[in-house]
C-alpha cells in the first residue's frame, strides 16, 4: 500500500546570496526508504536542499 510522504525542500537560485523559501512536494511511496530515494533522484537538480521528509 502506498504512503503519502512530505519532502521539504529549499532552492537557491544561482548568484543568490539567500537560499528561497522552503517549499513542499508531496510523494507516494511504499515504505521510508523508497521516499528518501525518489526525493534524492528528484533533488538530483543543482541547488536542491532536502530538508526534512515526512510521513502525511
Amino acid at each position: 500500500m502506498l504512503q503519502t510522504f512530505i519532502i521539504l525542500y529549499r532552492y537557491k537560485a544561482r548568484g543568490e546570496k539567500k537560499p528561497g523559501p522552503v517549499r513542499q512536494f508531496r510523494i507516494y511511496a511504499q515504505d521510508f526508504s523508497e521516499a528518501r530515494r525518489e526525493a534524492t533522484r528528484y533533488a538530483n537538480y543543482p541547488d536542491v536542499e532536502i530538508i526534512d521528509i515526512q510521513v502525511a
